[in-house]
């Protein structure tokens, strides 16, 4: 007997022309062998998950069972094993193995039958598929698609039991992304189809990432394993164009176009007409959060190679149990007017349905597309669609300084947003203002905002504003007359509707009041400084006080001017001095100076010039001295008492 290490060696060595092998199942339930069985059916497909029906008779598990299923409900979630292989074989046989889990028990008896025992059930990736669920990746530290793979399989699956592989083909970095009302599986096929990762069970082993290196080709022959062959040729629209934009350096994105190559020739003709057929363009939002160019290319070619290998299927029926999705396999079809058979072209497998009854007679069939390209055909998912939301901020210090917040959502438990955009009324640059133009307010660190998504895309959050919550908001007032603006620190600016008026303070208590009655009040706990470049002008209706608890001082490099249309008064509780450089002019029509006691006046000399000049002393003596001299002279005769 020839030791031969593949299935595709094996299946041609035990294969006799124009004979159909019986084939035999291996099954078992978690440990538990099941010796006989009536009929086994098996669906699968890259696209979904897989599906099975075993069929037992009543007493195949040792125990006849009825309606209350005492033996079978212990099935209920458990793992299904089930080996393929010749029953007869010559030579060693080839093997194939599903596992699934079993997801229903029933009893099913129809008319005067004992009845029968049903399991049915899924892949293990319905595990996955259970339950909507909402979690983020990213936030704080960039993560990959590796890395959220790893995690949301762990979750699901129990690595013991059921087996995966992670080999991804997209090693750039995201910086956040989120499972929104979705299932573990949903998101992982959506996260598969946007980052160019094939997603995708075989039967035995979960895939994500790129697709595994083939084994060798399964040879199928038409009109000996293979029959009923349909090939088809499809035109569908294969240029999908994605956008996207980068906030942080304001760029926008756009991909490049992509090329599908298929080694096939027939399937290279069909992808080539396609590109000629669809003329419309289809732009749309990227279903990724792009920090590069690159990052749009690979997300656009992924969606251009899951369309891509849709044009050319080849379908059909066969007798060979091994195939599975994933598989490849060398296609020979029958030559014009001849029954040689000649190679016409490499296959994968994308879906296959397998029969098998009691006697071991099996019945298949199987969907194909061009093998080479790199890339199975889109997997099932829905796309969710994101409603804004309530979250806290965790964190102002933007470290672009940008002005961006971190948030975290009432779902998320240790994770966190990235930093995200905040929305304002106003907010652009200018080539006078080339920063910070318009409102700028960033919420404070524990403040609640209300979050909006991009394109309702769970993956692109910004904060849309802030919220008030029962312990920190008050209102406006019984009349809402009440609107105002209050920091951090304290400083505000109050709206009063009732009273007309605004109210500005800052934390050291200096205020700034418009009562909407025509008066401002403007005090200060300290100093108030008034400086102009040019010009200061105070002008008042009716009066101007100044009142000052120690001076009044007022400097002039020029002039002081001061004018007063009837009469101006300087009083001093003490002493009054006026000091002058130069020269001190006093002009009125009468001056009246009255002292209470004495009055001095000092200068080196002295002129005193009047038509008439009179000095008294009303009780003492008038003494006139001088150092020399004292001189008296009139235009007329003197007299002297």
């Amino acid at each position: 007997m020839k030791n031969n290490t593949t299935n595709a060696d094996k299946i041609a060595e035990n294969h006799i022309a124009g004979i159909q092998r019986v084939v035999k199942l291996d099954i078992i339930i978690e440990g538990k062998i099941i010796k006989h069985f009536k009929h086994f059916k098996l669906k699968q497909s890259v696209r979904t998950h897989h599906g099975f029906e075993l069929t037992l008779a009543h007493d195949s598990l040792g125990e006849i069972q009825n309606h209350d299923l005492q033996k079978a409900q212990d099935f209920l979630g458990k793992r299904l094993t089930v080996v393929f292989k010749y029953k007869d074989a010559e030579n060693e046989s080839p093997e194939r193995t599903f596992v699934g889990v079993i997801t229903k028990v029933a009893y099913s008896q129809e008319k005067m039958s004992l009845g029968n025992v049903i399991l049915r059930g899924f892949s293990p990736t319905i595990l996955m598929d259970s339950a909507l669920h909402t979690q983020s990746f990213g936030g704080d530290q960039a993560v990959n698609t590796a890395i959220i793979a790893e995690r949301i399989i762990k979750e699901t699956i129990s690595s013991g039991k059921f087996d995966y592989t992670i080999n991804t083909q997209n090693k750039a970095y995201i910086n956040y992304s989120a499972q929104y009302k979705e299932t573990h599986y949903n998101y992982l096929a959506r996260m598969a189809e946007a980052y160019g990762e094939q997603f995708y069970y075989d039967g035995e082993v979960l895939h994500f990432g790129k697709l595994p290196s083939s084994e060798k080709a399964i040879r199928l022959t038409y009109g000996s394993n293979v029959n009923d062959i349909c090939v088809e040729l499809k035109a569908v629209h294969t240029k999908p164009e994605f956008f996207g934009y980068n906030s942080s350096n304001h760029s926008k994105l756009q991909s490049s176009a992509a090329e599908i190559k298929h080694l096939g020739q027939l399937a290279d003709k069909a992808y080539q007409s396609n590109q000629n057929i669809f003329k419309t363009s289809s732009l749309i939002p990227s279903p990724v959060n792009a920090n590069l160019p690159i990052d749009l290319d690979d997300s656009q070619k992924s969606a251009a190679g899951s369309v891509a290998v849709e044009v050319f299927t080849v379908s059909g029926t066969t007798t060979v149990p091994f195939l599975h999705p994933g598989c490849v396999a060398d296609i020979e079809m029958r030559k014009p007017d001849s029954n040689q058979t000649s190679y016409f072209t490499k296959l994968m497998i994308t879906e296959v349905s397998h029969e098998v009854n009691t006697r071991g007679f099996y019945t298949g069939s199987f969907e194909a597309i061009a093998e080479g390209t790199g890339f199975l055909p889109k997997p099932e998912f829905t796309i969710p669609s994101a409603e804004p939301q309530i979250a806290s901020v965790v964190s102002n210090t933007d470290p672009l300084n940008q002005g961006r917040v971190q948030v975290k959502f009432d779902w998320q438990l240790n994770d966190s947003t990235h930093f995200i955009r905040m929305m304002s009324p106003d907010a652009g640059g200018t080539e006078a203002i080339t920063q910070n133009r318009g409102f700028v307010a960033i919420p404070e660190v524990g403040d609640q905002v209300m979050v909006g998504f991009e394109y309702h895309h769970p993956d692109f959050p910004f904060a849309m504003g802030g919220m008030f919550h029962g312990q920190v908001g008050l209102g406006g007032g019984l009349n809402n007359h009440i609107k105002s603006i209050q920091t951090r620190s304290g400083n505000k600016v109050i709206f009063n509707d009732e009273e007309g008026s605004i109210f500005i303070e800052d934390p050291s208590g200096n205020t700034y009041f418009m009562d909407g009655k025509g008066n401002i009040a403007v005090n200060a706990p300290n100093d108030i400084t008034f400086t102009a470049g040019k010009n200061i002008k105070m002008s008042a209706g009716n009066d101007i006080s100044s009142l000052a608890g120690s001076n009044i001082l007022s400097t002039a490099n020029v002039n002081i001017v001061s004018n007063a249309g009837v009469n101006m008064i300087d009083t001093a509780g003490k002493d009054l001095m006026q000091t002058a450089i130069g020269n001190i002019h006093e002009s009125s029509d009468m001056r009246s100076e009255i002292s209470e006691n004495e009055r001095n006046i000092q200068s080196r000399k002295s002129d005193s010039y009047a038509e008439k000049v009179t000095v008294v002393s009303t009780k003492e003596n008038m003494i006139l001295q001088s150092e020399k001299t004292v001189k008296s002279q009139s235009g007329e005769q003197g007299n002297s008492h």
